[in-house]
């Protein structure tokens, strides 16, 4: 009796994690959360943290909003979605919703990030990447701090497929001889950004480059060792 009560509490803590669904949202922007709700909705119900942001019963408490996200929350009565507009890192949070007297089981985890910057191509070792190397060993560098989940996507001349990989990317030989830019594209849940290319079939020796964001070699990226 005690291991079905024990699997029952572990199927039902399994559904609650299930349901409870990720929500990114762009700090100072908006937030858009959808209960996919099809009924007529006769009273409702949204908290944030446990607190209660607005509630509206049909014939008794008119539509009201309540609590810090007061002035920022709209409620669309016909659909139960919740839009809360500015939105702060101090916003992040559970949502949860009650509509017709039942507690849906769906709610969804807030978390503000950044959007991201425009990212560069650069050679990671630059003293030992030039025209006759094996290999190039290259990076998409960016500022990913509080941008929240991350993707790195890398792509061989200007009508090569996107490719998705790490970080980091080795460019062979063969590659160099055959591709005259590589960009790269950095992605998370609220944007992407792309970098200019690096030109690969200029390399002087011992020289590193870093690509230029409007997409032109810029003499002004270049660090040669001597």
């Amino acid at each position: 009796m005690e291991v079905r009560s024990a699997a029952v509490l572990l199927l039902l803590l399994a559904l609650q994690a299930a349901a409870q669904e990720d929500k990114y949202f762009e700090i100072g922007g908006t937030l858009t959360l959808n209960p996919m709700f099809s009924e007529a909705i006769t009273s409702i119900t949204w908290k944030h943290k446990g607190n209660i942001i607005a509630e509206y019963i049909k014939d008794s408490v008119p539509l009201e909003y309540l609590n810090d996200l007061k002035g920022r929350t709209n409620v669309d009565l016909s659909t139960g979605v919740l839009t809360v507009k500015d939105m702060r890192k101090s916003d992040d949070g559970l949502f949860s919703v009650e509509i017709n007297n039942r507690v849906l089981p769906v709610s969804f985890k807030a978390v503000g990030i950044k959007p991201l910057p425009a990212p560069a191509v650069v050679l990671k070792n630059p003293t030992t990447c030039y025209k006759n190397s094996d290999s190039c060993n290259l990076t998409c560098n960016g500022d990913v701090r509080d941008s929240g989940p991350v993707q790195y996507f890398w792509k061989l001349g200007e009508d090569g497929a996107w490719k998705e990989s790490g970080q980091d990317w080795m460019f062979t030989k063969i590659q160099m001889s055959s591709v005259e830019k590589i960009i790269c594209k950095i992605q998370n849940p609220i944007s992407e950004r792309e970098s200019g290319p690096l030109h690969m079939l200029v390399f002087p020796p011992r020289c590193s480059f870093i690509s230029d964001v409007l997409g032109h070699f810029n003499l002004t990226n270049i660090d040669c060792i001597f």
